[in-house]
C-alpha cells in the first residue's frame, strides 16, 4: 500500500477519534497489564496449593478477572498522578524560566514557582481531555498535511478534527465518563 495513504488515513483517524483512541487505549493496555499478572498469580497459587486441573483454570482465570479491573484501576490512578505531574512541572518551569526573569516583582518571590506548580498541576488534571484532543488533531492533520503536501489541506483537517473530537466527546457524554472513570 501506498505509504502516503496510510499517513492519509492514519492522520483521518487521529484527528476524529484521537481521543477516544488513547482513552480506549489506556483502558485495553490496564486490563491486559493486570489481567497478565493476575493470570500468573492464580496459575501460582493454583500450582502451589495442588489444585486439579479444572479447579486451576477457575482459579486462574477468576485471578485474571479480578486483575484486570484491579489493573485498569491501577493505570488510571497512575495516569491521573502523572497528568498532574507534568502540568506542576509546566507550571514551575514557566514561572522559573519565562516570569521570574522577564518581569521580577511578585513573580520573582521564593514560592512562586511552587505556587505556579500547583496551578498547573490542576489546571492540567482539569483539561488533560481537550490537551489530548488538541495534540491528537494536530498530529493527524500534520500526517494529512504530509501525505497531501497542501498546507490548506491540513489546516483544514486540524479545524474539522477538533470541532469534530470536541463535538463527539460532548455528545456522546464521554466527559462525564471519563469523570466516573477518575473516580
Amino acid at each position: 500500500m501506498n505509504q502516503q495513504l496510510l499517513q492519509g488515513l492514519l492522520g483521518a483517524v487521529l484527528c476524529l477519534a484521537g481521543f477516544s483512541l488513547y482513552w480506549g487505549g489506556l483502558r485495553v493496555v490496564g486490563m491486559f497489564l493486570g489481567g497478565t499478572v493476575g493470570l500468573l498469580i492464580g496459575l501460582i497459587v493454583a500450582y502451589v496449593a495442588h489444585l486439579e486441573r479444572s479447579w486451576a483454570l477457575f482459579a486462574a482465570l477468576a485471578a485474571a478477572l479480578v486483575g484486570m479491573a484491579v489493573g485498569w484501576s491501577i493505570l488510571k490512578t497512575l495516569h491521573a498522578v502523572l497528568v498532574f505531574l507534568i502540568g506542576a512541572g509546566l507550571g514551575f518551569l514557566l514561572n522559573r524560566q519565562v516570569l521570574a526573569p522577564g518581569y521580577n516583582g511578585i513573580w520573582a518571590d521564593p514560592w512562586m514557582p511552587w505556587a505556579m506548580a500547583g496551578v498547573g498541576g490542576i489546571l492540567m488534571s482539569l483539561l488533560f481531555r481537550y490537551v489530548i484532543i488538541l495534540v491528537t488533531a494536530a498530529f493527524g492533520s500534520y500526517l494529512i498535511y504530509r501525505a497531501t503536501s497542501l498546507l490548506w489541506v491540513g489546516v483544514l483537517a486540524f479545524v474539522v478534527g477538533l470541532a469534530f473530537q470536541i463535538g463527539l466527546f460532548h455528545r456522546l457524554g464521554l466527559s462525564k465518563r471519563v469523570r466516573m472513570d477518575w473516580r
